[in-house]
């Protein structure tokens, strides 16, 4: 197939990318303007640029392709950018859906996020769980994926066939935004005081990059599949990526109000330096709790295989030391 991916020079893209290729679909790759191609340039590859809020961008990226990966998203938590995270995980989606039904596209896999469905503090939480519970903490990125995952679906119900990927915490190579990697570097040179409260869901990116693909012939349409992987806290997870650098991990563990002290103090300094805060509140008190996700229904439906920690950090270092971050 032709399958257009949005957000394809991003992490997950970029392994949405080389995923598509080892299937031997060509691919027609929309990221915006001014973004690091270098790692997804290759033969079967059609760079294109643009905004996926940009109707007409998105109408000419859509023209001729067999199916659409949606995975263009805005993950960050400054408050001074929410607006535009809105504008991203909210009306692009919108733009991207609206495109694809006018053009009459087979299939398209939208990228959402496990927080979208919110958690459940007593266990597990599954595609069915209904109770979101973030609503109202500051925690936009969430709010946002939600909102646009609940569009994505409206799609479904005009026609589209629309299949829905929840991943959890990504791990693993092609990381070149740093998203954990800056972690394994600070561990390293102990810059990290403290490890945080909760954990997450730990999904190999490889993996969730397999669903999506494996989404466009497989998944079935109007249907979720969370690919949350392993649950864990964070205080295992900085003692796999300590370890993996020949570190020690903190030993203090923050208490959660002092981790949304933390957020509120580094977004009032964002207010003076003009850079995006380490963390902010709604960030703060997401990572305070720990929700555990169950992906039994995408490693039955999809193929998505749970990796433990140890190999994702294993896999992660490796490119990170291959390619000259580490």
């Amino acid at each position: 197939m032709k399958i257009l991916v949005t957000g394809a020079s991003g992490f997950l893209g970029t392994n949405i990318v080389h995923e598509c290729l080892k299937k031997k679909h060509t691919i027609r790759a929309f990221s915006l303007p001014g973004s690091e191609t270098s790692y997804i340039e290759r033969k079967g590859v059609d760079l294109v640029f643009g905004d996926v809020c940009d109707a007409d961008a998105v109408g000419r990226a859509i023209r001729g392709v067999d199916a659409v990966i949606h995975a263009a998203g805005d993950t960050g938590f400054w408050k001074k950018r929410f607006e535009r995270q809105r504008r991203t995980n909210v009306e692009g989606v919108r733009t991207v859906m609206g495109a694809a039904l006018e053009a009459k596209i087979k299939r398209v896999v939208h990228t959402s996020t496990v927080d979208s469905l919110g958690y459940n503090p007593y266990g597990l939480a599954d595609e069915t769980w209904t109770a979101y519970n973030y609503g109202g903490t500051g925690y936009n990125y969430a709010d946002t994926k939600r909102e646009g995952e609940l569009l994505a679906l409206a799609y479904a119900a005009k026609g589209l066939k629309v299949v829905v990927i929840n991943p959890g915490s990504m791990i693993g190579p092609y990381d070149h935004t740093l998203q954990f990697g800056r972690l394994f570097m600070d561990l390293r040179d102990g810059k990290v005081p403290a490890v945080l409260p909760g954990g997450a869901p730990w999904a190999h990116v490889g993996e969730v990059a397999r669903a999506h693909v494996t989404a466009l012939t497989k998944g079935r349409p109007g249907e979720r599949y969370i690919c949350g992987g392993v649950n864990e806290s964070y205080r295992r997870v900085f003692t796999v990526i300590a370890a993996s650098v020949g570190a020690k991990p903190p030993r203090f563990t923050m208490r959660p109000w002092m981790t949304v002290a933390y957020g509120y103090l580094m977004e009032f300094m964002a207010n003076f330096t003009g850079k995006p805060p380490e963390l902010n509140p709604g960030q703060a008190r997401y990572m305070s709790v720990f929700p555990k996700y169950d992906s039994s229904k995408a490693v039955r439906e999809l193929g998505f295989k749970i990796i433990p920690i140890e190999e994702m950090v294993a896999d992660a270092g490796r490119w990170y030391a291959d390619n000259g971050f580490l």
